[in-house]
């Protein structure tokens, strides 16, 4: 919830480096977009406190006061997001197949990005590139799981055809 000037300026932060900020993949345009980005933030708000609304993790999910209350709300501290994903991870290892993941910071960055881009925007996509066991399908199932959503994975085999590929049912 909103209650002041400032909790809305962290927000618009937020949304502003989801919006922008992640799509950047070198490290000089993702750190000449936070210059950028925050010369305009103290241009446009003059009496900005940037050690407040640039204070980490500045990230907002569907999850920070819990699994099961889906409240779009700030995550204060790494401890508070540690713990809901940790919960989860246990919940999901109790009726799946284990999965040993360690939560570290940039794991839970990416666990939300996720859990925001592709399972609480409903038109929103993303593609996951990385190398392989660097835990790209295991946090989606992880930020599927918060959600409480299905993974659905295509299964490619020699003789994959039209009739196999059921994106239909996935868009419709």
């Amino acid at each position: 919830m909103i209650k002041s000037t400032k909790d809305f300026v962290r927000l618009y932060i937020h949304e502003a480096e989801c919006v922008y900020g992640d799509k950047l993949i070198s490290t000089d345009d993702i750190d000449s977009f936070q210059k950028i980005f925050r010369d305009t933030m103290k241009k446009n708000f003059s009496d900005i406190d940037e050690e407040y609304y640039f204070h980490c993790p500045l990230i907002y999910t569907h999850f920070s006061t819990g699994i099961g209350d889906p409240k779009y709300m700030p995550t204060e501290h790494w401890p508070q997001l540690t713990r809901v994903l940790t919960d989860a991870l246990d919940n999901y290892n109790e009726v799946n197949t284990n999965m040993n993941l360690v939560l570290f910071e940039d794991a839970m960055m990416h666990a939300c990005r996720i859990n925001r881009i592709i399972l609480e925007s409903s038109h929103d996509n993303s593609l996951l590139v990385g190398v392989g066991g660097s835990g790209k399908q295991s946090l989606s199932r992880l930020a599927a799981f918060v959600s409480g959503k299905e993974v659905f994975q295509i299964t490619i085999c020699k003789r994959y055809g039209i009739a196999d590929l059921k994106l239909v049912s996935i868009y419709v």
